[in-house]
């Protein structure tokens, strides 16, 4: 067609037309390639709750959100407040044991059904919408950082399918999509949003108060000062309103941390997978059993290091903090480098509260897609980051094969066979060779910088 203008007005008058005519046959032809991504991924994601869904519903199969979260929800929805008596769930009395607005999240789906399967419907709706939430989060992180969004949102799509019962049937894909768009409002320097919506997820799920002081520190040296203490003030804020809003009502919001703090040593935790191999060899001794809503480790070793765990995981992230605070705030280094150094920081910290730990779950992983995201959008080269990938890519699927190995052919407190301890501690190895990997690229970032700065000093 010409390229004048009446050319053009010709040439958009017949696709008008063409629009109204296939319009007029039920056809719509104006999406655009935006949305085509989401509808490719929305779709699968719909397609993969309906299979869900249904397996749980015909089958007795075991489900967090039949046989725990609705327990829960129904007492909420017939006036039992949080923390203030125990709940009938998992087939025996349970305390409260998640931080309080995750009561919120197991809540809202009993508003809109009162039979557990109507329950479940709308849980994987809700959990749904969080998945697009995490799709607009990876598309805009793709944006802010010169990647191409098709690839981005289908990276993490696939991360998150490869893990998806862990999706729909457990409520920790919320917190981690809400620490993604709290890292996102972070780099669109949104930064006191950042801190509420942090606050927000910590009170969902613990760990993303362990990214409040790195994200500090990467405000201050960036020069926002101001902006570092208002995150601070609208974090410590957001977190006291909520438990406010729980004291006001008579219960303990903190009371959960007893739970965890009391829990023995849960077998799929790394340090737990390194006794049973050694129970395997004959070398020490170990027994099984069911409490806290796990399959836990008993013995004189697993005694020992179930209190030790926690202690250990304090001192690394105080290391951990205090290394990035050092090498970031000192005057006449190289900033080039802060945004991927804060990148490594942040999933190393997650890394270490999920590997330096008395508890591994499988769903774990999941908290650690955003940063696995992160890491490959960074600078850095093609090679080591395609490495990173293929391990957690590799992580998830034995942690899948765990799950099938360990739950899906072994009873509850039953010993583990060989064929589950070494699956679980080879998952276990490669997360810990990729924690050891990513620890030692920040390290040499680092010393990188000491040199840059000894070349530029005077003589």
């Amino acid at each position: 067609y010409p390229t004048s203008h009446t050319g053009t007005s010709v040439s958009r008058g017949r696709c008008c037309r063409e629009s109204i005519d296939q319009g007029a046959m039920g056809l719509d032809v104006n999406i655009t390639g935006r949305q085509r991504n989401y509808i490719l991924f929305i779709g699968i994601y719909a397609v993969l709750s309906a299979i869900l869904f249904a397996v749980v519903y015909l089958t007795d199969m075991p489900s967090s959100v039949c046989d725990g979260y609705f327990p829960y929800a129904d007492a909420m929805a017939n006036g039992i407040f949080p923390y203030t008596e125990e709940v009938w769930a998992y087939d025996e009395w349970r305390t409260w044991e998640y931080p309080p607005m995750a009561y919120l999240f197991l809540f809202i789906p009993r508003m809109f059904a009162p039979s557990v399967a109507g329950y479940q419907v709308a849980f994987i709706v809700m959990t749904g919408l969080f998945f697009i939430l995490g799709l607009w989060c990876s598309e805009r992180l793709a944006d802010r950082m010169g990647h191409d969004r098709l690839r981005i949102m289908a990276l993490y799509s696939v991360l998150m399918f490869l893990m998806f019962e862990f999706l729909t049937d457990r409520f920790d894909m919320i917190p981690m999509i809400l620490t993604f768009l709290a890292l996102i409002l972070a780099m669109d320097r949104k930064y006191t949003w950042a801190f509420v919506v942090l606050a927000f997820a910590t009170t969902v799920k613990l760990y993303p108060a362990i990214f409040f002081p790195i994200l500090a520190i990467y405000m201050l040296a960036k020069g926002e000062r101001m902006g570092a203490l208002k995150g601070v003030a609208a974090f410590i804020i957001t977190g006291l309103a909520v438990l406010a809003l729980f004291y006001l009502c008579g219960a303990d919001p903190l009371s959960f941390t007893k739970y965890h703090t009391d829990r023995p040593l849960e077998m799929e935790s790394v340090i737990a997978s390194l006794i049973e191999f050694t129970a395997l060899l004959g070398l020490t001794d170990v027994s099984y059993g069911f409490d806290f809503g796990s399959d836990n480790i008993y013995g004189s070793l697993p005694d020992i290091f179930s209190g030790l765990m926690l202690p250990l995981m304090v001192v690394v992230l105080v290391l951990l903090y205090a290394h990035y605070a050092y090498w970031t705030l000192r005057s006449g280094l190289d900033k080039s480098k802060l945004r991927p150094d804060t990148c490594l920081v942040l999933t190393i910290a997650m890394m270490t509260f999920i590997l330096v730990s008395t508890v591994f779950s499988g769903q774990y992983m999941v908290w650690l897609i955003p940063f696995v995201l992160l890491l490959y959008v960074i600078p850095g080269k093609r090679e080591e980051k395609d490495t990173m990938m293929k391990l957690f890519v590799i992580g998830e699927v034995l942690t899948q094969l765990d799950f099938l190995v360990n739950f899906g052919f072994r009873g509850e407190g039953e010993a583990m066979s060989a064929l589950g301890i070494l699956i679980l501690l080879t998952r276990n190895i490669m997360m810990v060779v990729l924690y050891l990997g990513l620890t030692m690229r920040l390290i040499e970032n680092d010393r990188g910088k000491l040199f840059r700065r000894k070349a530029r000093a005077p003589e």
